[in-house]
């Protein structure tokens, strides 16, 4: 007879990921056999058969039997068997029962019998997803009933594969997989000019830029998935790359090259040109233009135009065009909130059929804000971000807190969906792996709202890893919890500015403390102990394990240089506070740090690879080269007792400041 104890873990629902909305446990299991069927329903399709083969793949990885895929007229005389159909499921939701949506299912486990029933095919793979999670090693099935439904509809990552790093098909095929066990249903690919254009070539030249055969086998790859993949393809802000190329230089709307300007009739040549060999590709229904962050917008050949229409204006007709190109190729166009934000007086103006998309990306702030789209009948969706851009390591807590906030918001004000992004600012140095753990969150926000982050650890470490300990899952915690330097900074970790910093300046460097850096030092070499043993429980990704371990090494690295810099930058103010004996160990501490970023470089380098092609690799490597170079001249100048005129007097952490010391390191 079971203990109480027994009885109530019995009755607690799974860490499955995303958890269901509804969950009802049953008394004993089901037990797995290789003579159990997965049977499908007469009628079935190949998106069934699609669905029946993955859970036979899961079931096989999960406990070692790989079932038979059947299907049959009549089943009351099969005996334990799986059953897959679908058919339409009244959901129960806030506010009443409604309609089935595609992503409704159902799942039923007794002794006997498992019954998959989804609304539509995207809901049949979700209740087969849903069961494999619940597989367990010794090949049985604790019994229970499932009703499942999201919250949001469109669910989903955007991947940045355009400031340096373009992923293999075979990553961006992985992305799908990911998508698809955590029931997300969009991928966007954020493209400025990392795609091989027939008629302008030289955009993505020596990019490794993305071909049309690779984009359309990965919309059918996906779409097989239930995953839609969104054309995202920028035409406003952030050209930088294209206007810097002389063809394009005098489409710029200023000499910062930074936008294209609508004043030039080129522009539009150009789009229409660009949309028509890329919008055909992808299925979808939706196009992202992006058209965010002009900065230099009616500042230069716009202004004129600018001063007719008012402020905001000249943004207002230029989005109406890029959506009449789109439409050509049946579109809804997407672009994203933060200029309709700055001019909120024009709102109204706004046309219905666009649709905006909220970013932001700290934790403490007005996500609220999206009710201004709601009260103008604009629909929207939000994207919060994984914080791993600017960083060695995500800011775990910064970007989970950045997501709920922004999830709740979406689903108080009626959003469209969630689509959570991933930056790559700089060179998009920060590896995929360290995304993971933001994506799975994202993935629960949106599906069914809060959870328990001790069950959310279990289930993310189980869904991910294999790992039912929730082991993983806190190793990512306590990786992602450690950026203090002494300083705080804007949507980056303190640490990767260290890691970069030249000390020729030492901008971030002088600012740094180094009790901050003493702590962080000792919270990392805590992390790299329970990173390694821990490395058994990434038995279904040792990839990622690496890169974990990785950003780990960078990190302490950082510190260390952020240590031994800042007593560089004091001996350069004060000489003589260093004897020969302290300045040739200086000058060996920051040769060995040289040596060891450089390794660093070449380990990053080789991790890249295995999930990317090289495209822009140049873009960090200087960065890494020029790091360790200053680090060597700063040896060389302990050595010969010849100090450098020491750096001005900090001027604090404004954004401004920041920004432009981070320019300065990532220029060639």
């Amino acid at each position: 007879m079971p203990s109480p104890s027994e009885d109530a873990r019995a009755q607690r629902p799974p860490t499955l990921l995303p958890a269901p909305r509804h969950f009802r446990a049953g008394s004993g299991s089901f037990r797995l056999r290789r003579s159990v069927p997965i049977v499908l329903a007469p009628g079935a399709d190949d998106s069934d058969f699609a669905t029946a083969r993955a859970l036979r793949e899961g079931i096989a990885h999960r406990c070692g039997l790989r079932l038979p895929i059947e299907c049959h007229g009549r089943t009351d005389d099969l005996g334990p068997r799986i059953e897959l159909r679908r058919e339409s499921i009244a959901s129960p939701r806030p506010g009443g029962l409604r309609n089935s949506r595609a992503d409704d299912h159902r799942l039923q486990v007794d002794t006997t019998s498992i019954q998959l029933v989804g609304a539509g095919p995207s809901g049949l793979r979700y209740a087969a997803e849903s069961l494999i999670q619940l597989v367990e090693s010794q090949a049985r099935i604790r019994c229970c009933a499932i009703d499942d439904s999201p919250d949001l509809e469109l669910r989903g990552i955007m991947l940045d594969i355009s400031r340096g790093k373009v992923p293999t098909l075979a990553t961006l095929k992985l992305l799908v997989d990911h998508c698809v066990r955590l029931k997300l249903n969009v991928l966007m690919l954020y493209i400025e000019h990392t795609f091989q254009f027939r008629r302008h070539p030289e955009i993505g030249r020596g990019c490794s830029p993305l071909d049309a055969a690779t984009l359309r086998e990965l919309d059918q790859y996906a779409a097989e998935h239930h995953v839609e993949l969104i054309p995202c393809l920028q035409s406003l802000g952030h050209m930088e790359h294209i206007l810097n190329l002389p063809a394009y230089a005098g489409l710029a709307e200023t000499d910062r090259r930074w936008t294209i300007s609508p004043a030039e009739p080129g522009t539009y040549d150009l789009l229409d040109d660009l949309l028509c060999e890329f919008l055909p590709l992808f299925r979808s229904r939706w196009y992202n233009a992006n058209c965010d962050e002009p900065f230099d917008l009616e500042a230069g050949k716009s202004a004129a135009r600018g001063r007719e229409l008012g402020p905001g204006g000249v943004y207002l007709e230029h989005v109406r065009r890029v959506r009449d190109l789109a439409n050509k190729y049946g579109k809804r166009t997407m672009i994203w909130g933060d200029v309709v934000h700055a001019r909120p007086e024009r709102i109204a103006e706004i046309d219905r059929d666009l649709v905006l998309l909220d970013w932001w990306y700290e934790a403490g702030f007005d996500f609220d804000r999206v009710k201004r789209f709601a009260d103008n009948q604009i629909e929207f969706l939000v994207c919060p971000g994984t914080s791993s851009w600017n960083c060695l390591f995500p800011r775990i807590e910064n970007s989970l807190d950045n997501i709920s906030g922004y999830a709740e918001a979406g689903k108080r004000h009626g959003a469209l969906g969630m689509i959570v992004t991933d930056w790559g600012d700089f060179g998009h140095y920060n590896l995929q792996g360290g995304s993971w753990l933001g994506y799975a969150w994202a993935a629960q926000q949106a599906w069914s709202g809060a959870m328990e982050p001790r069950d959310f650890d279990r289930a993310f470490s189980s869904a991910l890893f294999g790992d039912r300990s929730g082991a993983a899952a806190r190793c990512y915690r306590q990786i992602g919890g450690i950026h203090d330097a002494g300083f705080r900074v804007f949507n980056a970790s303190p640490l990767q500015f260290l890691y970069f910093d030249d000390l020729e300046r030492g901008y971030f460097i002088d600012g740094a403390k180094p009790a901050a850096l003493r702590r962080s030092e000792r919270r990392l070499q805590r992390a790299a102990s329970q990173l390694d043993r821990a490395r058994e429980k990434f038995s279904d990704d040792d990839l990622s394990w690496r890169e974990l371990r990785l950003a780990v090494d960078e990190s302490l690295l950082a510190v260390r240089k952020g240590l031994r810099g800042g007593d560089y930058i004091r001996w350069r103010r004060k000489p003589g506070r260093l004897g020969r004996r302290e300045r040739r160990r200086l000058a060996a501490d920051l040769e060995s740090l040289a040596t060891e970023q450089m390794k660093l470089a070449r380990r990053l380098r080789s991790l890249w690879l295995e999930r990317s092609e090289p495209s822009n690799f140049d873009i960090t490597g200087r960065r890494l080269k020029r790091s360790a170079r200053s680090l060597r001249r700063a040896a060389r100048a302990l050595e010969a007792n010849r100090p450098p005129k020491p750096p001005e007097a900090h001027p604090g952490f404004s954004i401004s400041a920041v920004f432009e010391a981070l320019r300065r390191s990532a220029a060639s």
